[in-house]
Parts: C-alpha cells; sequence; structure tokens
C-alpha cells in the first residue's frame, strides 16, 4: 500500500515538473485580469489625437502556449473609436488585436507584466 502511494506522489511530482518546462500557461501563466491590466497599461487604447478609444470592455478571446522567450501570445476582442486628427471619432468597430504578455521589472524593482501589441 505504501509503495502506491509513492509511486503516484513520484508520478505527480514529474507531471508538474513536465508541465512547469513545457510552459503550461493554465497553471504558471498570466491571469485573466493581468493580461488586461497590462494591456490596458500600454495606453493603445487611450483616448487622444489619432488614437484609439476602448467602447467595450476587453475579451480574451485566445490565449497562446508560452514562446521560447517566456511570452505569451494572446489574442483579444474590443469595441474601439478611431479617433482622427480633426477631433472626429469613426463608428464603433469590433476589432481583435494580438499582445504579446511578458514579465518585467517596474521602476521600483517590483515584477509586473507588461504588453506589447504585435
Amino acid at each position: 500500500m505504501g509503495t502506491g502511494i509513492r509511486s503516484y506522489t513520484v508520478l505527480l511530482v514529474i507531471v508538474v515538473l513536465v508541465l512547469n518546462a513545457a510552459g503550461c500557461y493554465q497553471l504558471f501563466g498570466p491571469s485573466d485580469e493581468e493580461v488586461i491590466k497590462a494591456i490596458y497599461d500600454t495606453g493603445f487604447f487611450s483616448g487622444g489625437v489619432e488614437k484609439y478609444s476602448l467602447k467595450s470592455a476587453i475579451k480574451i478571446i485566445e490565449k497562446g502556449p508560452r514562446n521560447s522567450d517566456g511570452s505569451w501570445r494572446i489574442k483579444i476582442k474590443a469595441t474601439v473609436t478611431f479617433t482622427m486628427t480633426g477631433g472626429r471619432e469613426t463608428s464603433p468597430k469590433e476589432r481583435t488585436s494580438v499582445f504579446r504578455i511578458y514579465k518585467s521589472k517596474d521602476s521600483s524593482g517590483k515584477t509586473v507584466w507588461k504588453a506589447d501589441a504585435e
């Protein structure tokens, strides 16, 4: 009985280590809240002249596997408008965008999630 429990424990440890090495994003990647905060922090959807303005909440469509550089590819959908030079705003359109999410250190040395548009 004791060797069966040990065998299952060893198997469980091996599975966890393999998933960690493979970069299984469901267990070790950024949460949805962290992804959305990182995307908002990019300023990609901030208002202003010749900028996108967000008209709906960001919805995460797809989370890709971890890349070799340690980042995750995230595909999102949102309704946006585009403010042109004359101050005119286009009609709202639903757009999908792809971001690369990765860990970085901020100016205080704290680890935070960052996003770059692809």
